[in-house]
């Protein structure tokens, strides 16, 4: 056959049309099904249909279930206490003792030196005095405050788990995001996917193309 002919058959030109046809309808429609997730974000109404986004609809809902998948199966009150090491805690003890200590050791002064001018007789230096007791105190009152840690921290899980719910905080937060900014976060973090499934939804719709071309030129004749 000619090669000008086999460019001019009517055959070469309907098999070029379908393969376009057919991937520039899957590549539409993939990449309408993904912005119909978030738009229109209000209810948009033609005769008796009414149209509005998967997301932006069902924001409420979303919201209720991704909050109890993320304190049922993910992450609790409880857990994120019980990550709190013993050890953690210890220097911040130690950091609140020695911030308080000046003002104790003043208040302990001023009440020996009051004390003392009721006595006669009494010589002994409130600040020799006071040192000493208060270096013993902070030993003793920092060792008993750290063998008491793991149950600070168990109590301080059962009273936070009383309080606080994971499970409202999740849909606090989803119901009152605007949904601008819930697209801008979705886009960022599936971007990539998303193009590879509109991309997927041309070439699927290519290879759709061929076989009705295929079907419609051998098969049924």
């Amino acid at each position: 056959m000619n090669p000008e002919h086999f460019f001019l058959h009517p055959l070469l030109h309907s098999f070029i049309l379908s393969a376009f046809m057919g991937g520039l309808i899957g590549w539409v429609t993939n990449w309408l099904a993904i912005k119909a997730l978030f738009h229109p974000q209000q209810p948009w109404k033609f005769l008796f249909f009414e149209f509005q986004g998967l997301l932006p609809k069902r924001q409420k809902e979303l919201a209720c279930n991704l909050g109890k998948i993320v304190e049922g199966e993910l992450i609790s009150v409880e857990e994120l206490i019980k990550k709190v090491e013993p050890a953690d805690v210890e220097p911040i003890i130690e950091e609140m003792m020695k911030k308080n200590r000046d003002q104790i050791e003043q208040q302990i002064k001023d009440y020996i030196a009051s004390f003392a001018k009721k006595i006669p007789f009494f010589n002994l230096s409130a600040d020799t005095l006071v040192k000493s007791v208060m270096d013993r105190i902070e030993k003793e009152l920092c060792a008993v405050l750290k063998k008491q840690i793991p149950l600070m921290l168990d109590r301080a899980a059962e009273k936070a788990s009383e309080k606080i719910s994971v499970q409202e905080i999740v849909i606090e937060k989803v119901c009152n995001m605007n949904l601008i900014k819930l697209e801008s976060l979705f886009n960022r973090i599936a971007d990539r996917e998303m193009a590879m499934i509109i991309r997927l939804g041309g070439v699927l719709g290519v290879i759709v193309g061929i076989g009705q071309w295929a079907i419609q030129n051998f098969l049924l004749q």
